[in-house]
């Protein structure tokens, strides 16, 4: 079988559950496709590079604890995840040895943090202002849910066409070999007109702020993937795992998301 068939396979399926679970899923399913998911990526991430899995275990007692007790204030927590992240990209570029041996120094709190705050942005996917936790219905907004993965689908869409059509520059050769300059720019500009377009068509009040954060939203988006790809090369592994076929790990999918959510959730939900 064909890789492009492969890649075909497996993103109709996993359109397909996406699908199942927002035409039928109610607040708890949300909430248990959400803890699922990150069990799913932390356990990927510690695989890595570790055979030991009682970091994955307090990983599954910790989550639900911190979320019912609710003793992060999530809006904080975006702001420090969001700084976290820019000093990385800081290291990433500038001191990138050091910075790999900081990875494998400290790999297992990195999956830790990264982890942790996929899954607390995305089960606190409700405007700041509803505080009580019976106001805080996942399945009640689904268009958040639906905007984020259309946004990121839009920019790793739009940066793989135009990397195919016109890639010729490297980005940085030595971490992510198949990225380019010119994927990077279309990625960036194709995702800005089309939202502007999407906005306009369906007469969505939009401002010049909201082009502003939608051009860093693009930017971290393409760092997330520059930053599992840094992961790879320290680790010389191709892919996270084969667990999606054609499409390697969950972590190699979902890589855009991570520094992305805490901008999302200043952006849209406060």
């Amino acid at each position: 079988m064909s890789e492009l068939i492969k890649r075909t396979i497996t993103i109709i399926f996993l359109s397909s559950l996406l699908a199942l679970l927002f035409m039928y899923g109610n607040n708890i399913t949300f909430y248990l496709s959400i803890y699922i998911l990150s069990i799913l990526l932390f356990f990927e991430w510690n695989s890595i590079n570790s055979k030991n899995n009682i970091s994955v275990v307090f990983f599954i007692i910790l989550m639900p604890i911190i979320f019912y007790l609710n003793i992060i204030n999530i809006l904080y927590f975006s702001l420090v995840t969001l700084l976290a992240w820019l000093v990385l990209l800081y290291c990433i570029i500038f001191i990138r040895d050091h910075t790999k041996m900081f990875i494998k120094k400290y790999f297992t709190t990195i999956g830790f943090f990264v982890c942790s705050s996929f899954f607390l942005f995305l089960m606190h996917m409700y405007p700041y202002t509803h505080t009580l936790p019976y106001n805080n219905d996942l399945s009640d907004n689904k268009l958040y849910f639906l905007f984020l993965i259309i946004l990121i689908s839009s920019i790793d869409i739009f940066a793989y066409i135009s990397g195919k059509a016109f890639g010729k520059n490297k980005i940085i050769n030595n971490i992510s070999p198949n990225k380019t300059i010119e994927g990077y720019i279309g990625g960036f500009s194709f995702t800005l007109l089309f939202f502007i377009l999407l906005f306009n068509y369906n007469q969505i009040t939009w401002s010049y702020l909201d082009l502003t954060y939608l051009t860093v939203f693009i930017l971290l988006a393409f760092f997330g993937d520059l930053f599992i790809s840094l992961v790879k090369r320290t680790y010389q592994i191709k892919d996270t795992s084969n667990i999606l076929p054609g499409h390697g790990g969950l972590l190699d999918r979902l890589d855009s998301y991570f520094p992305s959510l805490p901008l999302f959730y200043i952006w849209i939900m406060v």
